[in-house]
């Protein structure tokens, strides 16, 4: 290969480092504690693509589901929608699909919420799965796009239909902290 053709192939990488990934939406980057020290790396990195959000018209669809159809039907309506991806960026990576996913405004700025169904996220921890059916992330933002988050890997939801809304009713296990949180802005939106 030619200095010219590394030189075209590095500034490609560094281009591509830079822009969020195809068909995302929202990109937010994240370091979780994982409580698995020393066994396992203390803090791992996360990256959540975000295709599109969920409308209060898909969550009044879900509630419609689990009134005609019962619990199956709802997770099979849930099962089907496709928010984006949560990457687990280590050694023992592993991408779980968002079925649901909201932005809420707040004082000062937005939390974001989403919604997976429950999986063993880590192929290499032996716990026992939980009770709930259900894995949830909570990212609480400020204005500038920083700030921590929470992911609660056995959760019970509810649905707020009036409100277009979804919610962490409980959980069972104790929720892995993200404390630092960064929404990765994009190249055109800065320079607005």
């Amino acid at each position: 290969m030619s200095k010219r053709s590394l030189i075209c192939l590095f500034a490609a990488a560094v281009l591509a480092a830079g822009v969020s990934p195809l068909g995302a939406a929202d990109v937010f980057r994240a370091q979780m504690l994982t409580g698995k020290a020393p066994v396992e790396p203390p803090l791992i990195k996360i990256q959540i693509e975000i295709k599109e959000w969920t409308t209060p018209e898909e969550i009044r669809a879900f509630q419609k589901a689990y009134e005609e159809g019962g619990t199956e039907a709802f997770l099979s309506a849930f099962g089907r929608a496709d928010k984006g991806v949560v990457r687990f960026m280590y050694s023992r990576g592993f991408n779980i699909t968002v079925h649901a996913a909201l932005t809420v405004p707040t004082e000062k700025g937005k939390k974001v919420l989403l919604f997976l169904n429950r999986q063993q996220w880590d192929p290499g921890y032996q716990k026992t799965m939980g009770r709930y059916l259900f894995m949830a992330i909570e990212l609480k933002l400020n204005a500038k796009g920083k700030g921590e988050g929470r992911f609660y890997d056995d959760a019970q939801i509810r649905l707020d239909p009036g409100l277009g809304l979804i919610a962490v009713e409980t959980y069972d296990s104790t929720p892995k902290l993200l404390p630092q949180v960064q929404e990765v802005i994009k190249k055109v939106e800065a320079q607005k």
